[in-house]
């Protein structure tokens, strides 16, 4: 499978890239510009393509014609049937967005995102969703189970944009990062790399979860097959973001496909 580009400065080889901007396949499926290829399906419902403002004043940034999905009502997420997904393969891995939560939920809670084995709550994967009102949190399936884990002491505040990164090394730790700094750090599970993480969403924890949806936009979801370091996940939020490094003054949007082949 042929990667579909190459980025400046981002870390290589993401296995999944979705970038809001760069969107050919709208508005029926966002397509992976990461190593896997392929494209998540729309569920149900379309997400809305926005532009607007991302601004985020812990990294001195402020675009006013960024490009976003925000989601309107439930089920409307990406990420269709697992045999329809591009399958990921993972030991250590890393996930990223940039995001922001909208309000409260649309029905009983609100799911994030989800990447595991089908079926859902399988053998392996990694789910995210919001508790407390503006917690996200994660449940970790391996080793064939649910694994207890602890809060990654990370907050989505209603209407704003933020930099959200958990890393898993494999059998090691789990480090999540907000904003390029770290907020927690917990012990790891073993993942097997024979074992395809195919059922993807964006917008809810699995397909078959999809009414639960998150109410709130996504610019850009990466996932890594291996694990970033602290100074790799900071790379990823510079390429992404042009800013002045002697007084962070907010510039430009550093476009992700200025070297797209």
């Amino acid at each position: 499978m042929a990667c579909h580009a190459t980025f400046a400065d981002v870390v290589e080889d993401p296995v999944l890239y979705l970038d809001a901007a760069d969107n050919p396949a709208h508005p029926k499926a966002w397509e992976n510009l990461g190593t896997e290829g392929g494209e998540l399906l729309v569920a149900d419902k379309p997400m809305e393509l926005e532009e607007g403002e991302i601004k985020i004043p812990a990294l001195g940034v402020s675009e006013p014609n960024a490009k976003y999905y925000t989601t309107k009502e439930s089920h409307s997420t990406f990420g269709g049937p697992p045999p329809k997904n591009p399958p990921l393969f993972f030991e250590d891995w890393t996930l990223e967005f940039l995001c922001r939560r909208n309000g409260d939920f649309f029905l009983e809670e609100h799911h994030f995102a989800g990447f595991q084995n089908s079926p859902r709550e399988g053998k392996q994967g990694v789910r995210l969703w919001i508790v407390g009102g503006q917690n996200l949190d994660m449940s970790i399936h391996a080793g064939g189970s649910k694994q207890g884990v602890q809060p990654l002491n990370l907050k989505l505040e209603e209407g704003v944009w933020t930099w959200i990164t958990v890393v898993g090394t494999n059998d090691k730790s789990i480090v999540a990062y907000q904003d390029g700094k770290e907020v927690s750090e917990q012990a790891g599970f073993e993942f097997d790399k024979s074992l395809p993480i195919d059922d993807i969403s964006i917008g809810a924890n699995s397909f078959d979860e999809r009414r639960r949806t998150f109410n709130g936009s996504f610019a850009i979801v990466r996932a890594y097959d291996k694990a970033l370091s602290e100074a790799e996940v900071n790379q990823n939020i510079s390429d992404t973001f042009a800013v002045d490094p002697a007084d962070k003054l907010p510039t430009v949007w550093a476009k992700v496909k200025r070297d797209y082949q």
